[in-house]
């Protein structure tokens, strides 16, 4: 449950391209330290440029994030893009939500996003494929801490049993 269809350092090292010849038709992202650091209004022109260049391959891009709306709303509109606020991942409420309203089959979504037991979890539950990235930037908070130190081992594993698979292919 918690290893994700694809490892990878960043959001912006996906092809936009590559995704759309996998036939994926829209991406599920998170905010928070895959988009942009923890609860930063703002994002970097090297995702921008990443965002503009997933629409402009046909890709249908949505926000879902634990946030609040009043969190959200702001940054959704400032760069542009729909969003589910709230969305209580890992379950998998949220990414229903998400998945109806861009009207595409759960088959043609991608969630992206860096936690292991929200984004990975939620996406699992909800029979998403995921892509998992590293953190932006380590967050403070002691909570934070405890669960990326749970999550070393988990993509440790998570590693092996891509790399593992990718092997048999």
């Amino acid at each position: 449950m918690f290893t994700p269809t694809y490892l990878i350092p960043r959001i912006t090292d996906l092809s936009p391209d590559r995704l759309v010849q996998s036939g994926y038709k829209a991406l599920l992202l998170d905010v928070d330290n895959t988009l942009t650091t923890h609860h930063c209004p703002d994002i970097s022109d090297e995702v921008r440029t990443w965002l503009d260049k997933a629409a402009a391959a046909g890709l249908l891009l949505m926000i879902v994030s634990n946030s609040k709306a009043f969190r959200i709303r702001p940054f959704a509109e400032r760069i542009g893009l729909p969003f589910v606020a709230l969305s209580c991942k890992p379950l998998p409420f949220g990414f229903f939500r998400a998945v109806k309203t861009l009207g595409v089959d759960k088959t043609q979504c991608l969630v992206i996003g860096d936690q292991s037991f929200t984004d990975v979890l939620g996406a699992k539950l909800a029979g998403l494929p995921v892509a998992q990235t590293e953190p932006i930037r380590p967050e403070d908070g002691w909570s934070f801490k405890l669960r990326r130190r749970l999550e070393v081992g988990i993509r440790r594993r998570a590693k092996a049993a891509l790399e593992k698979k990718e092997k048999e292919k």
